[in-house]
């Protein structure tokens, strides 16, 4: 591990630290539809920042990037399906 990649896993591990407080104040509006999709999208970028540079997957084969990058993107329509099937308040 060079000074380099240190730096760039200290920049995104600092930007994950941002994105866990950001759904962490997000509970407060708890029941918006509004919130509970930027909390999805919020786990969305989390998780492609742990793919790609946690697990090193930045540079790793393309097949399985994709393959990681993709599941987190069918969990996340799944739970939106989910959200509008039970007609959750927008307000």
């Amino acid at each position: 591990m060079t000074d380099r990649t240190r730096n760039e896993l200290g920049r995104t591990w600092i930007v994950l630290v941002a994105i866990v407080l950001a759904g962490m104040s997000a509970v407060a509006f708890q029941g918006r539809a509004s919130i509970v999709v930027f909390a999805a999208l919020l786990a969305l970028i989390k998780a492609r920042l742990i793919i790609l540079d946690f697990m090193g997957l930045r540079s790793g084969p393309a097949a399985m990037r994709r393959g990681l990058l993709v599941w987190p993107l069918i969990l996340a329509l799944l739970a939106a399906a989910k959200l509008f099937a039970t007609g959750m308040p927008s307000v």
